[in-house]
């Protein structure tokens, strides 16, 4: 509601309110001189503490209590004007330097007094700072409530020590949040003398903090709060013009303008957590192997792995086959599939663990967790003989029973026993398995491509001239990480971006290296094994630049012909002659890189020697 003006001269009855014609200042929201950057105005001093120049928590000064000393309390002079039954909340910093823990101690305080200036009861502290080994400043900080006939309260520190009086302990940077700038919007007057009475000629001096009274002529006024709301807008947390040192400790501070930061730390506490490498997320869980157990986290709550009936574990090691530390998992078909060495589990997952069950185990192991990945409707994993799938196995229980990766067993078993660490990955743009293998100086990648989903595709082999540490796939491109270099992989590119160290030393330099194709056919007999076979000639279907090279003596460490260039394409054009003749042959294409290729068809045109009957 509108309260009426004061005006002189006027008849007031008791009860009867004002506002003011010049308004006293606002009182203030911020300690004065909190930080002690303006020397020591603006504080009551008691005790054995005093204003220190030379160190400080956020510039070159401090309160500080000596060595040799009980202690005593700085109390702000500024007064904070605060609601009866609001809240205030004041902070400070606290460093003990060279005491012993518990030694010395320091806290913040609010000292609440009434219109009169008296202290009402004692002062609400916060909490005890009475450890600070290795330096640190740590923080003290109390929320108080306004008690009623309270007009205002004051903030300070206190330093005291207990044992140890061989050391000083400092203070610093004090400061406020809720408090209220009560004038001059929140403010009226009440006219609190028994009997009704005339105001003066001239306005009095209005007290600026509620609950205290001034002599207007026959008038006394009290103030108090009006009904009235005004809202101000001000930063409340504004960063500095530089960045702070940023502390490396769990639970350090570091003032940044009027912002104050606190270190913590991005590690998952519950102690149930396995922290293990072996993860995997479904139905709003996170999986990690812990053992020959799988341990999952609450639902959409990854730091919570203890609450009953939602966070616990998959009893692996209490199934068929779960003798062994869980070494790999992954997903098929929603599913979680935990990996040892000697075989697979198969659980159905849900968001409730009384859902969960076990579907099925089988004696088909992987050790091999990052080699794993999900591929179209199916897992592809790395066993001990190869590449194998989810999918095949279980429909076959046989580790030989036609899967996908039987045609380069031995060439995996080899690369395996390099002790090389492969990396699996799916690239969905390209609809291609990757197993890589990183060594000293070069990357193997074995890839499956698949032309139509849910078919037979093809094995390709790759070789970069750089070590794949880590990949990651953004939209539709895949990133390869080699040390402080990422490399995208690009189907129009021609060759592979590399750093190349002169020979003689200097600065390294990269280049572009164009990559050849090679596609070779194992021998083949075309008929029966040890009958000459006679080429006249062959065709051959593609684009790019290409030389073709036959093999004719399988049992001379595989001859091969000398490589011939010849076109990409020779449909439209007559057959290619190739006068030879061997028991069994082997044809090997070679792009040189220098453009774009493709191979399609290869036609031979051959005459079977064998006798006839």
């Amino acid at each position: 509601m509108a309260y009426p003006t004061w005006q002189p001269g006027t008849l007031y009855q008791p009860g009867d309110i004002v506002v003011p014609i010049t308004m006293p200042p606002p009182s203030s929201t911020v300690v004065q001189n909190g930080g002690f950057n303006s020397g020591s105005a603006g504080w009551d001093y008691g005790g054995d503490v005093e204003y220190f120049n030379g160190y400080g928590f956020s510039g070159n000064a401090c309160l500080r209590l000596a060595g040799n000393l009980p202690g005593g309390t700085a109390l702000n002079q500024t007064q904070l004007v605060v609601p009866v039954g609001k809240q205030i909340t004041a902070s400070c910093m606290i460093q003990q330097g060279a005491a012993i823990a518990g030694a010395t101690r320091g806290w913040v305080e609010v000292q609440w007094f009434d219109a009169s200036d008296t202290p009402l009861g004692s002062p609400n502290k916060g909490n005890v700072v009475d450890d600070g080994r290795g330096g640190r400043w740590n923080k003290s900080s109390v929320t108080a409530t306004c008690p009623a006939g309270a007009a205002y309260c004051r903030a300070g520190i206190t330093l005291w020590s207990v044992a140890d009086h061989n050391h000083p302990v400092w203070g610093d940077e004090l400061q406020v949040q809720g408090t209220f700038a009560g004038l001059p919007d929140s403010l009226a007057y009440r006219a609190v003398q028994p009997e009704s009475g005339f105001s003066a000629a001239n306005e009095p001096a209005w007290p600026p903090v509620l609950g205290q009274i001034v002599v207007d002529n026959e008038v006394t006024w009290e103030a108090i709060s009006s009904t009235r709301v005004t809202w101000t807008a001000q930063p409340l947390y504004v960063s500095g013009a530089t960045e702070p040192d940023w502390p490396e400790g769990a639970g350090e501070y570091v003032l940044d303008g009027s912002v104050l930061f606190r270190a913590v730390s991005r590690r998952v506490e519950d102690v149930n957590c396995p922290n293990t490498k072996i993860v995997a997320i479904a139905s709003s869980k996170v999986y990690c192997a812990d053992d020959d157990i799988v341990r999952y986290s609450a639902t959409v709550n990854p730091l919570d792995w203890s609450s009953a009936d939602d966070a616990g574990y998959l009893p692996t090691g209490l199934q068929n086959y779960g003798s062994n530390p869980v070494a790999a998992m992954g997903l098929y078909r929603a599913n979680l599939i935990p990996f040892n060495a000697e075989a697979f589990q198969l659980w159905q997952l849900d968001e409730d663990p009384a859902n969960m069950a076990l579907l099925d185990a089988l004696p088909m192991g992987s050790t091999q967790h990052h080699a794993m990945a999900a591929v179209s409707n199916d897992l592809f994993f790395l066993a001990s003989q190869g590449v194998r799938t989810v999918g095949i196995a279980a429909s076959s229980t046989n580790f030989q029973a036609g899967d996908v990766g039987m045609p380069i067993d031995p060439l995996v078993q080899a690369a395996m026993a390099t002790g090389a660490v492969p990396l699996g990955l799916y690239f969905p743009a390209a609809g291609q398995y990757w197993l890589m293998f990183p060594r000293e100086t070069d990357t193997h990648v074995f890839v499956y491509s698949m032309t139509v989903i849910g078919q037979v595709g093809a094995w390709s082999r790759y070789e970069f001239p750089f070590v794949v540490e880590d990949w990651a796939i953004a939209g539709d491109s895949l990133y390869l990480r080699s040390g402080d270099y990422v490399h995208r992989v690009d189907e129009a590119v021609l060759g592979d971006e590399v750093v190349v160290l002169p020979s003689g030393g200097g600065v390294p330099v990269r280049e572009v290296r164009p990559f050849p194709g090679l596609i070779r056919w194992p021998w083949l007999d075309f008929g029966q094994p040890g009958v000459t076979k006679a080429v006249y000639g062959f065709d051959i279907v593609g684009t790019g630049a290409v030389s073709v090279s036959f093999g004719i003596d399988q049992s001379n460490g595989g001859l091969f012909t000398q490589p011939y260039r010849v076109p990409a394409d020779t449909v439209p054009g007559m057959v290619i002659p190739m006068p030879l003749a061997a028991p069994s042959l082997a044809v090997e294409l070679r792009y040189d890189g220098s453009e774009r290729w493709q191979w399609n068809a290869l036609q031979l045109y051959l005459q079977d020697n064998r006798p006839m009957s």
